[in-house]
């Protein structure tokens, strides 16, 4: 019996470490699509959102439509962007979307697939992640503004967003529209 009792404690022993190097295992990397659809949109909405409700005559921010609360919002909003934007900036490979699963315009006329996506970023990957730490800074200086009370300049920063966001949009997502979108900006000037 006591044979049988000391074969055991080796065993179990292996069966423990086992466990413990399956609990010390990583957490599956974020893909590109699950970082931009779960965090970057959701967040950039509750800037908008609050940004949208407080716009004056004059088409900025209108600190009398601003409350403390609106402020912290703010502010919570461009930290939490900031934070998904650097995500985006140190994924290490970076992986558009897991096979299977189709990005938001995929099937749609002029949408593209994952894997065309992939192929761009693939190609300079340096610049995928120069454009996550852009959007990361000017974000940063949003919550900066927020914290502050700064309609003034918190107002602008808001309002520049999509234009941040649409840069790497027009890089990696739809990058046959660029040339037009820098021409009807061209007019604009």
């Amino acid at each position: 019996m006591r044979t049988k009792v000391l074969w055991l404690v080796p065993v179990l022993a292996l069966v423990a470490a086992c466990q413990a190097k399956d609990e010390e295992q990583p957490a599956e990397q974020l893909t590109f699509h699950e970082i931009m659809k779960d965090e970057i949109d959701l967040r950039a909405d509750v800037i908008w959102e609050v940004g949208n409700a407080a716009i004056g005559d004059q088409a900025g921010i209108d600190p009398a439509k601003m409350t403390d609360a609106g402020w912290d919002k703010l502010a919570k909003g461009a930290v939490d962007l900031q934070t998904s934007a650097l995500k985006l900036a140190t994924l290490d490979p970076i992986v558009v979307v897991k096979p299977g699963v189709k990005i938001s315009d995929e099937g749609t006329p002029g949408g593209h697939t994952g894997a065309m996506v992939q192929e761009r970023m693939d190609k300079d990957p340096q610049k995928m992640r120069d454009l996550a730490n852009t959007l990361a800074a000017h974000v940063g200086e949003l919550a900066a503004a927020a914290r502050a009370h700064d309609a003034a300049k918190a107002g602008p920063l808001i309002d520049q967003l999509d234009g941040v966001c649409e840069s790497c949009h027009l890089e990696y997502w739809y990058p046959d529209q660029k040339a037009l979108v820098e021409e009807i900006l061209g007019q604009q000037s």
